[in-house]
């Protein structure tokens, strides 16, 4: 039962981050290098993640996974009635990030920028120090 749950969990996390990542407007390329996917996946193989395949389980995706789970969820906290307030938050640029967009520093410093945001986001991620 536990690998039931689990692989549902799975499936169901890469499918709602691969719905954010396409609700971010990030080509295909900007997925694979924040992700983080084997050099042996292309773009055009990013469909399959989006409805049957989960994320390959290597240390550095999963890390990354796990860092945008934490902002999908601190966002979800964040904007509990307007999810729509989530894309605005990632795409407006702030003096806080050097007027850049959150999605932009994710974008520009790959794994450190999904780390800056998630404890931008993420008091508790932040203040623990959680490496997990």
């Amino acid at each position: 039962m536990q690998n039931l749950t689990t692989d549902n969990h799975n499936i169901e996390m890469t499918h709602a981050i691969m719905h954010a990542l396409d609700d971010w407007k990030l080509d295909g390329e900007h997925i694979l290098s924040i992700l983080a996917l084997p050099k042996t996946v292309k773009v055009r193989h990013l469909s399959q993640y989006r409805h049957t395949t989960l994320f390959p389980d290597i240390p550095e995706v999963n890390e990354r996974v796990r860092h945008l789970e934490g902002i999908l969820n601190a966002l979800a906290t964040s904007y509990p009635t307007n999810p729509r307030m989530s894309l605005f938050w990632m795409t407006r640029s702030s003096k806080k990030f050097q007027n850049r967009s959150p999605l932009q520093v994710i974008i520009d410093d790959n794994l450190e920028g999904l780390i800056t945001i998630r404890k931008h986001l993420d008091c508790s991620y932040d203040w623990f120090g959680d490496t997990n």
